[in-house]
């Protein structure tokens, strides 16, 4: 007996009718592994039943129907040959300067990297001062920190909803719940207009993603302008947009209670370990991105570009005993190839019986976050991405304000 599980998740937007081939038409796509192995499942889908699954595959909205979030979207700008597409929506960019900004580090506090930098800014935080702001260094999770541990009761990073950030406090709430809200207050309210204009989240992984850059998704201009001036500014780095948020679903990361923001996310780094050549990387990524607020609230204009970038289409988890513990490791061949091609056919587990598992899948995909270390107790062996090109629109120079007349 086999499990036919779907691998691509009914949030991704699908192309609006006629607007590109029919190839770039978001499809399920499976895997298939023998039933002693546990179901690889899309991200947010892991508490639904095999059939539970296939009916929602079935109810895609007809003859290309927009979502309330896709109403506004620009034209499709996918170029002949690329691997998908998505189209661009211009939510709107800020019109006036960001004087709020934010670095938070230790949201998961065995990343080392990030909690030394904001212990550092904390003391000196020359390092984030520019003529037309000074961003806030913020430990976001002192107690994590200060333990080593990437959280003390549940993940910090994945509590920043509306759930967790309105429901009425009680003694017994997790730590990180109560945090979430404290950083609510002071970098939020999320969704108002008191809100930071922009947080800058800093984390490591033991993965090999290299310079990785998260945003929400391809709708933020101004995060997709901020990346590719990472990018320009930063060649050597081949950083790489990873778009983490699935159509409909609400932002849980810690940037998203400001009004903008982003992750960095460096690697390979061994939790609890602190490396100097990444410390130096993040370091340098920071004062760029700063750099990059800085023109902006000068009264600098962007050209449009066109952008490269991976989007989250599910997850996969090890293979298991029927017991749920592991039957196998990631594949020799797999490992360490983050964001590189996966093609149908190809090794991605090895058996501890020494048989090799194969990607079953219909088509190419991109693994990222491969043996991610924080991700064995969410049954992730690695992230399933989609590579997607699109077109960013050109990022406009602030209106002055006009003097007023005596």
């Amino acid at each position: 007996m086999t499990l036919s599980t779907p691998m691509w998740g009914l949030s991704v937007p699908v192309p609006e009718a006629g607007a590109c081939s029919p190839s770039c038409r978001d499809a399920p796509r499976c895997i298939h592994l023998p039933s002693v192995w546990a179901p690889l499942l899309s991200l947010g889908e892991r508490n639904f039943s095999q059939k539970e699954q296939e009916h929602r595959l079935r109810r895609g909205r007809p003859g290309g129907q927009r979502s309330p979030s896709e109403e506004g979207s620009s034209r499709c700008a996918h170029p002949p040959g690329a691997p998908a597409c998505t189209r661009m929506c211009s939510l709107p960019v800020p019109r006036e300067p960001l004087r709020r900004v934010a670095v938070t580090g230790g949201t998961h506090g065995n990343e080392m990297s990030g909690v030394y930098l904001a212990r550092h800014w904390l003391q000196a935080p020359g390092d984030l001062q520019r003529p037309s702001f000074s961003a806030t260094p913020v430990l976001a999770n002192p107690a994590a920190a200060a333990a080593c541990r990437r959280y003390m009761d549940r993940d910090l990073n994945r509590t920043f909803t509306s759930t967790f950030l309105t429901t009425r406090a009680t003694p017994d709430d997790p730590y990180e719940v109560t945090r979430a809200r404290e950083l609510n207050q002071l970098l939020g309210p999320k969704a108002s207009g008191q809100a930071f204009d922009f947080i800058l989240d800093l984390h490591n992984t033991t993965a090999n993603m290299g310079t990785c850059l998260i945003a929400d998704n391809a709708h933020n201009v101004f995060a997709m302008h901020l990346c590719h001036h990472l990018q320009l500014q930063n060649p050597e780095l081949s950083c790489r947009v990873f778009l983490y948020q699935q159509a409909g679903e609400e932002s849980y990361a810690v940037h998203s209670v400001a009004k903008n923001g982003i992750g960095l996310e460096l690697g390979p780094q061994p939790q609890g370990v602190l490396r100097a050549d990444i410390f130096s990387r993040m370091r340098t990524l920071v004062a760029v991105a700063l750099d990059f607020i800085e023109l902006f609230n000068q009264g600098m204009a962007f050209p449009a570009f066109e952008v490269e970038a991976y989007r989250i289409a599910g997850t996969v988890d090890f293979p298991r005993t029927k017991d749920g513990d592991l039957a196998g490791t990631v594949h020799p061949q797999l490992q360490d190839r983050d964001f590189e091609p996966l093609q149908p056919g190809a090794p991605i587990f090895q058996m501890f019986s020494g048989e090799d598992v194969l990607y079953e899948g219909e088509s190419t995909m991109s693994p990222v976050f491969i043996n991610e270390a924080a991700y064995y107790e969410k049954g992730i062996a690695f992230i399933q991405a989609e590579k997607l090109t699109f077109s960013v629109p050109a990022l406009p120079s602030l209106t002055p304000t006009p003097t007023p007349v005596p």
